[in-house]
C-alpha cells in the first residue's frame, strides 16, 4: 500500500498583509479616489502569487449542444 499523498495547504495572505499591499498600491498609483476594493483584490491576488498559490484560473463554460 503506498503512503497517501497530502496537498500542501499554502496559507492565504492575511487581511494586514492585503491592507498593507493595497495601500502601497494605492499610493503607487498617484491616491486616487473610488478605486479601494481594486486595489484589494489587485494586492490578495498579488500576495498569494507571493505566497505560491496559483491565481485560480476560471473555467470556462461548457460548449451548448
Amino acid at each position: 500500500m503506498h503512503p497517501r499523498k497530502t496537498a500542501s495547504v499554502l496559507p492565504e495572505p492575511t487581511e494586514a498583509e492585503i491592507q498593507h499591499e493595497a495601500y502601497l498600491l494605492w499610493i503607487e498609483e498617484g491616491r486616487p479616489e473610488g478605486r479601494d476594493q481594486c486595489h484589494w483584490f489587485a494586492a490578495r491576488e498579488l500576495l498569494r502569487h507571493r505566497h505560491g498559490r496559483a491565481v485560480r484560473p476560471r473555467r470556462r463554460a461548457a460548449p451548448s449542444r
